[in-house]
């Protein structure tokens, strides 16, 4: 009875996840990578939480207090179920590690970007740079469905920048260049933070994020170097 309770609940509560968006925004293709490894994750731990919970309540209900306060009979290891889990636990590690190292190398993807960013972090603000077009900004403006590269540095201190929509985030280290890839899939406006407390001002280390098409970025950046080229 207990199996048959577990079995249909794993499926219930497995069938439900698998459905579901679990990050709030999902921007980027490196944004739907990161939400598909949080389903796969979850939807993996839906059965061993069965496991817990239905044993938990099967057993208070049918072996429930009686008034008998005898001890009941020991119980002994079980060889074939005790190896079944370190099996089956074995299988999900491993298969968990694998799907994750595939997941983190699409991440990654190679070292070929459409458009090169420059994000510059000092206490306490951004400012972005895109040296082939010669222009900086305030904010980061992106072309959607390219690729961007962005390099991150700090100009003092050890912060972090993270884009939650596009599921992106590296350390933006003091001394040293760090740079990630991504390639945003939606329009809009989003939002760029400090994920590092990096002093008394962290909370205001944001930036507004700007995805547009081809064209009107191509509009923007025009405006830009036209402002910034003035005296």
């Amino acid at each position: 009875m207990a199996v048959a309770i577990w079995a249909v609940l794993s499926i219930i509560g497995t069938v439900a996840v698998l459905g579901m968006q679990i990050l709030p925004v999902v921007a980027s293709k490196e944004a739907e990578v990161v939400n598909g490894a949080f389903v796969v994750l979850t939807a993996a731990s839906v059965p061993v939480l069965m496991l817990v919970v239905v044993p938990i309540v099967y057993a208070a209900i049918r072996f429930r207090g009686s008034g008998d306060e005898v001890d009941g009979p020991p119980i002994h290891g079980h060889r074939a179920f005790e190896s079944a889990w370190v099996l089956v636990s074995l299988a999900l590690v491993l298969g968990l590690a694998a799907f994750g190292t595939i997941g983190l190398l699409e991440i990654r993807g190679g070292t070929e970007a459409d458009l090169e960013v420059r994000a510059e972090a000092t206490q306490w603000a951004w400012e972005f740079e895109y040296p082939d077009l010669g222009i900086h900004s305030e904010e980061l403006v992106l072309p959607v469905d390219r690729r961007v590269r962005v390099t991150i540095v700090s100009d003092d201190v050890l912060q972090s920048f993270s884009v939650p929509a596009f599921g992106i985030k590296l350390d933006a280290v003091p001394g040293r260049e760090t740079a990630l890839h991504v390639t945003p899939t939606e329009t809009g406006s989003y939002g760029a933070q400090c994920a590092e407390l990096c002093g008394l001002g962290h909370t205001r280390m944001v930036a507004g994020v700007s995805v547009m098409e081809m064209a009107e970025f191509e509009a923007w950046a025009a405006e830009q170097q036209l402002q910034q080229q003035q005296p």
